[in-house]
């Protein structure tokens, strides 16, 4: 959203696709990060994609790892 609340189209080539339809009701986990990763909250892939969508605009960022999926288990070294 700009300035004055308008809605702003980027297009780029680095945007991923949503995924397909079946894989809406998939488990994930929901993180944000402060100086690691806190985990908070499971809930579908269309549910979190939706919570993603508005955390964005309200300038928050938060985001989806498979719920089999420990993000803290990796390497901060890249």
């Amino acid at each position: 959203m700009d300035s004055i609340g308008k809605v702003q189209t980027v297009d780029s080539s680095w945007s991923l696709p949503l995924p397909l339809k079946e894989y809406a009701m998939s488990r994930v986990t929901v993180y944000f990060y402060s100086d690691r990763w806190v985990p908070i909250k499971y809930c579908s892939l269309g549910k979190a994609i939706l919570l993603h969508q508005k955390a964005n605009l309200e300038g928050k960022e938060i985001l989806l790892f498979p719920a089999n999926l420990d993000p803290n288990q990796f390497s901060n070294s890249f």
